[in-house]
């Protein structure tokens, strides 16, 4: 099961951003990010926009921890250009293109752009990855007065209302097989906010769902971190342990897509 090694590489998580492109920086991973997680993020984004109670679109937008940019595409529903900046490599070669979005590879910690650049700076499912004592007084500094800092993220609840055996599979197969990584509380505190020049932050939590059939749900299984670790650092083979999550799910899910709970949250933070 090689669980020590993935505990040793699960640790290195909250090591910062001289880590994660460990964890990330692999084009398996990266393809699969591309064409296999839920395009949630227009639907995370509404939530944003109606906590910003926003009514026109912000002229500049910085996406930190792009990915492969659904979230950096997405971004274009609250402003009229977005750029998407991510420390691996491999997620900005498979990363979406189209008109307003532009990329550039750097560490949210060192942030390659003029003071007062941006009105909004989005941290999708990246929070947790950095090291929040550098990030911070760097998202304040490329934001512009009263511009918005906003975290958010979504995962997966491992539940089903269509198929209720899932929620047992999930915790009592998936979850003994993969333990979930140890990560840092993602929610950024009002101190902190205080300490690097926002207001307090408010925060918003929502449900969301997405279908998959059993194939599609073991491909999204894939690209979680902690089934990354275990093929990539972990020795596991990719095409076993795929092959393992379609037997598994096929009598879990059946031949029909299901709907799969996903939950989140967004938080605001207003530079003073």
């Amino acid at each position: 099961m090689q669980r020590g090694r993935i505990a040793a590489v699960a640790d290195r998580k909250s090591g910062g951003p001289e880590t994660t492109h460990a964890v990330f920086d692999h084009d398996r991973v990266a393809e699969g990010y591309a064409s296999a997680r839920p395009y949630l993020h227009p639907e995370a984004f509404s939530r944003v926009a109606s906590l910003l109670e926003r009514t026109s679109p912000f002229t500049r937008a910085l996406d930190v921890g792009c990915g492969t940019g659904l979230s950096t595409v997405a971004l274009l529903a609250l402003a009229r250009e977005a750029v998407g900046v991510d420390a691996s490599t491999a997620m900005l070669h498979h990363a979406q293109r189209t008109d307003g979005v532009t990329y550039a590879a750097c560490a949210a910690e060192g942030l390659p752009f003029t003071d007062a650049a941006f009105d909004l700076v989005i941290a999708c499912g990246s929070i947790d990855w950095v090291d929040r004592e550098r990030f911070l007084p760097e998202a304040a500094r490329v934001l512009r007065p009263s511009g918005f800092l906003v975290p958010l993220d979504f995962g997966d609840r491992g539940r089903s209302d269509e198929a209720p055996a899932l929620e047992r599979w999930y915790r009592d197969v998936f979850l003994t097989e993969f333990p979930v990584p140890t990560a840092r509380d993602p929610i950024v505190t009002a101190e902190e906010a205080g300490r690097h020049g926002f207001d307090r932050p408010r925060r918003e939590d929502f449900d969301l769902a997405w279908p998959f059939t059993a194939e599609q749900y073991a491909r999204f299984l894939m690209t979680e971190s902690a089934i990354t670790a275990a093929v990539e650092h972990g020795h596991r083979r990719a095409a076993d342990v795929a092959g393992w999550l379609e037997r598994q799910l096929q009598p879990v899910l059946g031949g029909l897509a299901r709907r799969l709970a996903f939950g989140g949250y967004v938080q605001v933070l207003r530079k003073t």
